[in-house]
């Protein structure tokens, strides 16, 4: 899985007192891109020197023995001082998958859309997991700028992740959403029941899934979600794994369960498709970074818990 990166690490310690090298890797974030540079091993995070504009940078984690920024507020120029060039001017709109090039102060830098990124075999397994933490915190800082109890400006606290007011002493810390994955298997054919979604432009096979509500445990979560969208009574609900998924600031949590009663899927708006496919049948995902895809292998191999 995407977090799966040995020998190579990842420490999310808190360190906001920590002074940022030359050589330190930057995220530069807009929307839903990541400014990259490309060299003779492939792509890498610019570094504070290789950036031609300087913003408030801000300590993520620890990759590698090497400390993270993220690059908040830019200020950025061309050659040409008197040419100011804003961050939408460098981020050009465009429905292209392929990276867009921009040139700057004699650098090259590389903007990608964090799904392209994905199956990019430039990047490494582990850099591409750092990219979606850093991508988690760089949208839960955007959406921090203002205190949601009295309005006033967040400052970073001196101690912890946290955003506090310096007004009401109102804090605030990192979100999480939790979500379940569920591997629902009938028992009497020895088969796993596979869903397309119906809104979402993902050509592959998955499982179903859905958000923890409030007051729910993740069991009644498991049950609620494959009634909702399969009607399908389920039993016999156990832990498998758990993965974050800072794409879209997840935490998610795989749960494997046997159907019980009728066999007969009604779907709701939520898939186009819901089938059940025997072991030999399991095609997967076309990467191994996915909770869902192994979780699908983990079936087609009979290594899912009982």
């Amino acid at each position: 899985m995407i977090q799966d990166i040995a020998p190579h690490f990842i420490h999310n310690t808190y360190k906001p007192q920590e002074l940022c090298r030359p050589t330190d890797p930057v995220f530069v974030f807009h929307q839903d891109r990541l400014l990259l540079m490309e060299g003779e091993e492939g792509l890498h995070l610019p570094s504070t020197k290789d950036l031609p504009f300087a913003g408030d940078l801000t300590y993520l984690f620890d990759h590698d023995g090497q400390s993270c920024y993220l690059a908040r507020s830019l200020s950025i120029t061309c050659q040409d001082p008197s040419t100011p060039m804003t961050e939408d001017m460098i981020y050009q709109k465009s429905t292209s998958s392929a990276p867009e090039e921009i040139l700057l102060e004699g650098h090259t830098f590389l903007s990608f859309r964090l799904r392209d990124l994905r199956s990019d075999p430039r990047i490494r397994k582990d850099q591409y997991f750092a990219v979606t933490i850093a991508f988690h915190l760089y949208r839960w800082y955007e959406e921090s700028h203002y205190c949601g109890r009295c309005g006033s400006p967040l400052s970073h606290d001196t101690k912890e992740r946290a955003m506090v007011c310096p007004s009401c002493k109102a804090r605030f810390y990192p979100r999480i959403m939790p979500a379940v994955i569920i591997g629902v298997i009938d028992p009497k054919t020895d088969r796993l029941l596979i869903t397309r979604y119906a809104d979402r432009p993902i050509p592959y096979d998955a499982l179903v899934a859905g958000f923890t509500e409030i007051g729910e445990t993740l069991e009644e979560n498991v049950a609620r979600e494959v009634m909702e969208e399969t009607g399908l009574t389920v039993t016999n609900i156990r832990y498998y794994k758990s993965q974050p998924w800072g794409v879209v600031s997840d935490l998610l949590v795989g749960f494997y369960c046997d159907v019980t009663g009728s066999r007969q899927i009604t779907l709701n708006k939520e898939l186009k498709k819901a089938i059940w496919l025997s072991r030999d049948e399991i095609a997967g995902q076309p990467d191994d970074l996915s909770l869902t895809n192994e979780m699908m292998i983990t079936f087609r191999e009979g290594r899912e818990p009982r």
